[in-house]
């Protein structure tokens, strides 16, 4: 209902930025409705005529939807990078960074974005806590079987760590 009503609206002034920017929240708050034409153009013009921090990270969300995980990534980094990202946000944003890595195979990244994370927002610290171990229990080690097991124990102590922060 929402991209039937707001479709016209947008063809008929696609670079009226209080339109796009209304149509990016109203979609991006709906379920289910951030995958499609309406959405990405309206994003991308309001990130065109304002680049804020909102609109980078709506730019994330499209393309992280889209499985775009280089796109996806410059966003959230520019959202992250942004002077207008309230710090809170920030904080999540950085976790969510360090999902978006993981998902991407670049572990190094992942768990400095948990890190800063963590640093910024305590109430965080389940989460990446958790992130943090399974980095650490992905890690695959050479040597007799007790080398080849010690990352196993620092992935443990994450994850002790992650259920004391966070029990869910």
């Amino acid at each position: 209902n929402l991209i039937a009503l707001f479709t016209p609206r947008f063809n008929a002034n696609p670079n009226d930025l209080d339109l796009v920017t209304n149509i990016a929240k109203m979609l991006n708050t709906a379920e289910g409705c951030t995958d499609n034409e309406l959405y990405l153009n309206a994003v991308n013009t309001m990130y065109k005529l304002n680049p804020s921090g909102t609109a980078a990270y709506y730019l994330y969300r499209l393309y992280d939807a889209r499985n775009n995980r280089e796109e996806a990534t410059k966003y959230l980094e520019a959202a992250i990078a942004s002077d207008d990202t309230d710090p809170k946000n920030r904080a999540q944003y950085e976790y969510e960074l360090a999902v978006l890595s993981v998902k991407a195979g670049n572990n190094a990244k992942a768990y400095a974005s948990a890190q800063k994370a963590l640093d910024m927002d305590s109430s965080l610290a389940g989460k990446c806590y958790m992130i943090m171990g399974n980095i650490w229990g992905s890690v695959v080690c050479g040597g007799n079987e007790i080398e080849k097991s010690v990352h196993c124990w620092v992935a443990v102590d994450y994850m002790q760590k992650a259920k004391a922060a966070d029990a869910s």
